[in-house]
């Protein structure tokens, strides 16, 4: 596993699927109904990100800009620390905030974990379940581009792709968009066929349903029988399509 990659996914995979979770979770939602706060996340290599928290809400922006709070992390692998929960990054500004991110922040973090980590028993549960799958796949799809830009080997999968995009979507529910240009993957909300420019090409990839979306990216589900089953569906260009089930496949290293 590549620390560059990780902490990668970590600052704007993990961080950014926050985003999600007061939309989801009750509880969150109610941790976060305080006056806006803006924390800034700045990685050597891998570059900055800010969450602005409050209102009951999350808000993700890639890169710098003004902050409450930022932290500073000289070397990719004191992110990864952090999100062990073995590391202590760097205070940069807002050192009076450090008890909002021991705290609150922290229970907000827990909460992700909570969802994203699920025991047997909790996903027997149809709401958690619901959840569980909602947050998995933004959190694996948003990894997917930071391992095709940072992970050695992604890259090299990232160097036989064509601009064009791949939509990853549940029927009658959400969709992301993989946008590849110039060998360098971004993911957008929302279907979003042309965004990789008016020649890029495009696939696709629905999910039947949410139980399906769950059970195949968490590890339950093959992907091939789920295509037999008529479970998966795909289409549009085959090459970015092969080439991002490359991608799809290093994702539970990282998020394990």
């Amino acid at each position: 596993m590549n620390q560059t990659a990780m902490a990668a996914v970590n600052l704007k995979a993990v961080l950014r699927t926050l985003e999600k979770l007061p939309e989801l979770d009750p509880k969150s939602k109610q941790l976060l109904e305080h006056v806006p706060l803006t924390l800034q996340f700045k990685a050597a290599n891998v570059g900055s990100v800010r969450l602005r928290l409050g209102n009951g809400k999350i808000e993700f922006f890639p890169g710098g800009g003004p902050a409450d709070m930022s932290l500073g992390f000289p070397v990719p692998n004191m992110v990864n620390k952090m999100f062990e929960g073995k590391g202590i990054p760097v205070p940069l500004k807002g050192f009076t905030k450090l008890k909002y991110l021991t705290g609150t922040f922290t229970e907000i973090t827990d909460r992700l974990s909570y969802y994203l980590r699920p025991t047997p028993q909790l996903l027997q549960d149809p709401e958690f379940a619901r959840i569980n799958s909602l947050l998995t796949l933004h959190v694996a799809v948003y990894a997917m581009a930071e391992i095709a830009n940072h992970d050695p080997k992604g890259v090299q999968v990232a160097k036989g792709m064509c601009d064009g995009t791949i939509g990853l979507k549940i029927a009658n529910g959400p969709a992301l968009t993989m946008v590849i240009n110039d060998h360098h993957a971004r993911i957008v909300d929302g279907d979003e066929p042309k965004a990789a420019g008016p020649h890029g090409r495009h696939a696709f990839m629905v999910f039947s349903d949410l139980d399906t979306t769950g059970q195949v990216l968490r590890g339950e589900l093959a992907s091939y029988p789920a295509i037999g089953r008529e479970l998966i569906k795909l289409g549009g260009y085959v090459p970015l399509l092969d080439n991002m089930n490359k991608i799809l496949g290093m994702v539970p290293f990282y998020l394990s």
